[in-house]
């Protein structure tokens, strides 16, 4: 009996502690804010809140003061009352989170005195800079891979500085900035994303952009948002802040994104259009060498992409700019890489490269190994990593890639984050659309579990799709995986299953 009541206390103790660990790697992945967790707490994850999916953290100072002063004041609760230990115990359990959300808030204020101090003295130093080119790039996604690609691309003619990663925020950009700038960089491609009107046109006040890239708009964090016009409004103070060349590079294909060019061409700005639609070549005449007047309703300079050949070991496809043709071809996976591969060339094209150096630079570029890369999987079978992320858009290019595949197609899902009044209808039209590919379907965790299978049922009443953990999930494909067969492994989540293997 005694051994049972000293085991109780210590498993709660270790729960407890083991929460702390969770909630504090929860609050790393929504960025410390708490408009992106109160959104989480609305999930079928957050309602779980007592018992969450365990997490480890990541070891860096703001999460280690967090789960040092958490367990300070939780163990205050534990020797500083005469209360029964498990009512305690009890206590401090359902404190745990709020007591995070305490230290965050606490925590925040020190980071961000540091932040402005950082991003005064990133503007400092941009302003004693040289004269360079400065491009900036948005949307709601494609944004890291187009920066990625189009400073690829530069560096073949131009010293170029590029902001880290993912890293899109001002602080990102402003760390960039005072640890990399050098006097000999000549281009500065900046990566810029947001969950609400103001945030982009910080970050333009900070860098002053020559050039802006829209690479797509869709309902991603609409929870954040409110409405797609909001979006659209808060992507575009890239454009209204553009200084210098005040060019506007814009996907032709992307119906927002084509309204959001009518709004640059009526500011004033000069507007570049890429796409894979044939047709806009003859409906609108772009020049890549000659510019129209920026009061025209059509696009100076258009870009597009035709004759697409896509396999497992690259694309290739034909550039179209005014009078001139080159064919690309790059080491990069799926045929939506296409509409990439032109906006990083427009790109360069506006900083000074000509289409055809542009075009032979993009073969050095190299996908991000977690955005649609492959591995060879157990017993011959292929894995595609897609986990960088996930959106409506990039999990139908990846089902499309999926499709390649010459026997079983299994996908591993994370569902979908912060669609707000969208997320039933985007998961369900996912749903329908990996049921058309797949043999069978594992979902990381139970959101929107029942929207997205009401889209599989639509195709198929039978297809199997199951909510597995990354042991089970391993523990499922090491049983039925074959050669040839292919693995989708499709956002942040299902990365755990990925190294499960």
């Amino acid at each position: 009996m005694e051994v049972f009541f000293f085991l109780i206390p210590l498993l709660w103790g270790i729960r407890i502690v083991s929460n702390i660990l969770t909630y504090t790697q929860l609050w790393w992945v929504k960025e410390y804010r708490w408009d992106r967790m109160f959104i989480h707490l609305h999930t079928a994850q957050g309602k779980r809140l007592l018992w969450p999916e365990r997490r480890r953290p990541r070891v860096l100072p703001k999460s280690a003061l967090i789960v040092l002063f958490s367990l300070i004041f939780l163990g205050s609760i534990l020797l500083a009352n005469s209360w029964p230990i498990l009512l305690r115990l009890f206590a401090m359990d359902l404190l745990s989170f709020p007591m995070t959300w305490i230290i965050v808030a606490i925590v925040n204020a020190p980071t961000n005195f540091y932040h402005k101090f950082v991003i005064a003295k990133a503007v400092s130093t941009l302003r004693h800079h040289k004269p360079m080119v400065v491009i900036g790039v948005t949307g709601s996604y494609g944004k890291t891979t187009t920066k990625e690609y189009l400073s690829t691309i530069l560096s073949e003619k131009f010293q170029v500085l590029k902001t880290d990663a993912s890293k899109n925020s001002p602080i990102g950009i402003a760390e960039v900035i005072v640890q990399k700038l050098k006097p000999e960089h000549e281009v500065f491609v900046v990566e810029m994303g947001a969950y609400k009107k103001g945030e982009i046109a910080e970050m333009v006040a900070m860098v002053q952009p020559q050039i802006g890239i829209i690479t797509a708009i869709n309902e991603q964090h609409q929870d954040l948002f409110g409405t797609i016009e909001n979006t659209m409004h808060a992507k575009y103070e890239l454009i209204e802040g553009l200084t210098g060349r005040n060019i506007a590079i814009m996907n032709g294909d992307d119906t927002r994104v084509s309204v959001m060019a009518q709004w640059a061409r009526r500011d004033g700005r000069e507007v570049w259009e890429y796409g894979s639609q044939k047709s806009k070549v003859s409906a609108e005449g772009g020049s890549a060498s000659g510019r129209k007047s920026q009061k025209s309703n059509t696009a100076s300079s258009i870009f597009i992409g035709t004759d697409i050949k896509a396999s497992f070991n690259g694309i290739e496809f034909t550039c179209i700019s005014g009078n001139t043709t080159v064919r690309v071809k790059a080491p990069v996976i799926g045929t939506h890489q296409v509409g990439n591969i032109l906006c990083a060339i427009a790109g360069a094209g506006a900083a000074g490269m000509t289409l055809v150096e542009a075009a032979a630079a993009a073969r050095t570029i190299q996908s991000n190994p977690k955005s649609l890369g492959t591995i060879p999987g157990i017993n011959g079978s292929i894995y595609i990593n897609d986990t960088f992320n996930n959106s409506p858009d990039s999990a139908i290019a990846a089902l499309d890639v999926l499709a390649w595949g010459k026997r079983k197609k299994f996908l591993v899902f994370q569902p979908m984050i912060e669609l707000g009044t969208y997320a039933s209808e985007r998961h369900a039209s996912v749903g329908t659309y990996a049921a058309r590919t797949c043999d069978e379907i594992m979902l990381t965790n139970d959101n929107f579990y029942e929207d997205f299978k009401k889209g599989v049922r639509t195709v198929s009443k039978t297809m199997n799709v199951s909510v597995l953990s990354p042991g089970k999930a391993a523990s499922f494909l090491r049983s039925k995986l074959g050669k040839d067969d292919v693995v989708l492994f499709k956002g942040k989540e299902a990365e755990h299953v990925l190294r499960a293997l």
